[in-house]
């Protein structure tokens, strides 16, 4: 019987799509504990007209279990890379680490959406550009990089955005 061998640009974009989608989900099923620290602080003599007042505070702080499920896409790819030692998984799987990384540990220093926005993309570009063999092998690792690292980067600042 004979193997049916798909096209790549076919196999690249399910690959893409399964890792956003994996992205997305985390967005549902895993608690906000697991990468945002918060709480409310209630003032207690308050003597004012209207009930007591609080304060939120909220910070970003991604537990090792947080980093793991977002990397979880580029190292199931680098594991396919093993077991095929096909270039591709090994290329679109550093592509995503690299961008997924740079996503997951920059909002540590600098909680700014346009500023980590910015850095996916130079991020992603850079690891196209270097770890690409032609002009469409290229376009596909920086798009391979940017898509989920734009997800996680709408989970994070989405939960910052919430009331507290």
């Amino acid at each position: 019987m004979e193997e049916v061998k798909f096209p790549k640009i076919i196999v690249h974009i399910s690959i893409l799509l399964l890792a956003a989608i994996w992205e997305f989900v985390l967005l549902y099923w895993l608690p906000v504990d697991y990468y945002i620290e918060s709480g409310m602080v209630w003032f207690e003599n308050w003597t004012g007209p209207a009930g007591r007042p609080y304060v939120c505070w909220m910070e970003y702080s991604p537990s090792p279990i947080f980093i793991v499920l977002v990397l979880l896409p580029a190292l199931i790819l680098l594991a396919l890379y093993i077991f095929h030692r096909d270039s591709s998984f090994r290329n679109l799987g550093l592509s995503m680490l690299f961008s997924l990384l740079a996503v997951t540990i920059a909002p540590v220093f600098i909680l700014d959406l346009s500023i980590n926005s910015i850095l996916l993309m130079l991020v992603s570009l850079s690891s196209g550009i270097v770890l690409g063999k032609d002009i469409g092998d290229r376009a596909i690792l920086v798009f391979g990089g940017f898509l989920p690292g734009l997800v996680v980067i709408w989970v994070i600042s989405a939960q910052f955005h919430g009331a507290c």
